[in-house]
C-alpha cells in the first residue's frame, strides 16, 4: 500500500513565484523517481506556500528521494527562496499507508 507524505514550502517574502519555478522545474524528475506514485502541488498566494501531496511506494523510497535532492544541491538552490532555508522553511507529515477501508 502507498505512503502518504504531504510537504508544506513556505516561500521567502517576494520569492513565491521563484519557488513555484523551481518546482516546475525538478517534479519531473521527482515523479520519474524510483517508488513516486504521484505528487499533486497546491498553492496558496496568500500564505506563500506551496503544499505537495506526495504518495511514495514505501516511506524509504521517499528518503531515499529526499537523500537525492539533498546531494544533488537542493539546500544551497534553495536558500534564499524558502523562507528560513530548506531546513528550516520545510515541514514534512507522514501519514502513512493507504488502506482499503
Amino acid at each position: 500500500m502507498a505512503e502518504l507524505v504531504i510537504l508544506n514550502f513556505k516561500a521567502a517574502k517576494g520569492k513565491f513565484e521563484d519557488l513555484g519555478n523551481i518546482f516546475k522545474a525538478v517534479l519531473d524528475d521527482t515523479r520519474a523517481f524510483e517508488g513516486c506514485l504521484k505528487v499533486e502541488v497546491f498553492a496558496d498566494r496568500s500564505t506563500s506556500t506551496y503544499t505537495l501531496i506526495e504518495e511514495w511506494e514505501s516511506l524509504c523510497h521517499q528518503q531515499k528521494y529526499l537523500q537525492w535532492r539533498i546531494e544533488t544541491g537542493i539546500r544551497e538552490a534553495t536558500k534564499d527562496i524558502i523562507e528560513g532555508g530548506f531546513d528550516k522553511g520545510v515541514t514534512v507529515h507522514t501519514w502513512g499507508k493507504k488502506t482499503d477501508i
